[in-house]
């Protein structure tokens, strides 16, 4: 393949009204008079708000959006209402939670076995049998829509010889999660699930002693590591049955929006929302996990971090990617269930959708608390988050100063 981009990509263009417009839609043209259009430019990538508002105040009435290169409009479930969302999903009761733990990890068993047989077709130059993988991507998707927790609980728990397959079913269970709350219909959402799944199978030619190794790579090491997204996309071209979708994410996981990434340094209007999706979600589980060379960090910690590195995400992405996962990143002003201001330290031992907290003020009472550590609980009567706050409307100019104050103080 070239440099490009534009031989991977066929222009599937379709014709949608401008209240139909959704982020994630690449525009192909504008129509009407070019008087009326809101922009310089009519080919780009619809990637922030003040665009999309830009497009319902101007008078165009049609745009003509190429389903290649981003959301394909025919493919969007209808737009949910926060509240409705919300509820679309009830909590599991504490027994269904038992059956849907056992359920999930019987669910990580056999995608880890599925995994390792179509990886080691991929490492003795078999085609790999993408359409055994559809019952596997459907398990993990039905396990998601019960409760997205428990099946990434588990699959965090993963040891540094499980990573390499545990890696690529944990990416296929948070790029589901992602494409349900950005709104995306069942069946693209299945298609981002198997590129999830599929993403990482350029690593079979890498060799072990460079997988498995606990020092730093040299350079040469780099080099070939580097290399796996392309070697992937060549094994997924020569079997049968694997989608766009999943050919554009194996070669593109790795690219950044600054166009520093690898292997074709593209920029960001050059990649698909399904690439940027899955830059998203294969770093985050990677950085979470225990690999051979490093210790992971923690899920809050992780989302904290990945927002402040500038030119490498979709910051549109990433917001979407932390509201789908409901985690709340350290440093995160909260209020309490007693209506106390707290900072997010961190996350429970047991659950990472739960969070650890510090609370530190008493808005009834307009003074500083003293600092008192709590966990978020799923029981009733514990602690729990009744929002989210923002820290310029409590007189919190700096916070990223004062909450790293608060936050390395000693507690009482």
């Amino acid at each position: 393949m070239s440099g490009g981009n534009g031989a991977f990509f066929e222009a599937m263009l379709v014709r949608v009204a401008k209240q139909d417009v959704r982020l994630g839609m690449y525009v192909h043209a504008i129509e009407g008079s070019w008087m009326d259009h809101p922009f310089w430019r009519s080919r780009f990538l619809l990637s922030e708000q003040s665009q999309l508002e830009r497009v319902f105040a101007s008078k165009v009435e049609y745009l003509v959006i190429d389903a290649a290169r981003g959301l394909d409009p025919s493919q969007l479930a209808p737009v949910l209402d926060e509240r409705t969302a919300k509820s679309e999903r009830q909590p599991l009761s504490a027994r269904e939670r038992i059956t849907e733990l056992r359920r999930a990890a019987s669910t990580i068993k056999r995608s880890k076995v599925a995994v390792m047989g179509l990886f080691e077709d991929a490492r003795l130059g078999k085609a790999v049998q993408t359409a055994s993988m559809g019952p596997i991507v459907e398990e993990i998707s039905q396990s998601v829509s019960r409760d997205p927790s428990i099946i990434l609980n588990i699959a965090k728990l993963k040891t540094k010889d499980e990573y390499t397959y545990l890696h690529s079913v944990a990416v296929c269970a948070l790029m589901i999660n992602l494409g349900r709350s950005m709104g995306l219909d069942e069946g693209l959402t299945q298609e981002i699930g198997m590129a999830g799944l599929l993403h990482d199978v350029g690593k079979m030619a890498i060799p072990e002693t460079i997988l498995k190794k606990p020092a730093r790579l040299d350079e040469l090491e780099m080099e070939t590591v580097r290399n796996h997204p392309q070697r992937g996309y060549e094994i997924l071209s020569a079997s049968a049955g694997v989608n766009e979708t999943a050919l554009d994410v194996c070669l593109h996981h790795h690219e950044k929006m600054d166009g520093t990434g690898y292997p074709q340094r593209l920029p960001g209007k050059a990649l698909s929302l399904f690439a940027r999706m899955s830059s998203v979600c294969d770093v985050y589980d990677a950085v979470t996990s225990q690999r051979p060379y490093n210790t992971p960090w923690s899920a809050s910690h992780a989302l904290q971090l990945m927002q402040g590195w500038e030119g490498h995400f979709d910051p549109e992405v990433v917001d979407a990617f932390i509201e789908s996962l409901g985690i709340l990143p350290v440093g995160t002003l909260i209020r309490v269930n007693d209506d106390r201001l707290a900072i997010v330290t961190g996350e429970s031992s047991s659950d990472f959708t739960l969070p650890r907290a510090r609370i530190f003020y008493s808005p009834d009472r307009m003074y500083d608390e003293p600092l008192l550590d709590i966990e978020v609980s799923r029981n009733k009567g514990g602690w729990s988050v009744l929002g989210i706050e923002d820290p310029a409307k409590w007189g919190f100019p700096d916070w990223k100063r004062t909450s790293r104050a608060i936050i390395t103080r000693k507690s009482n």
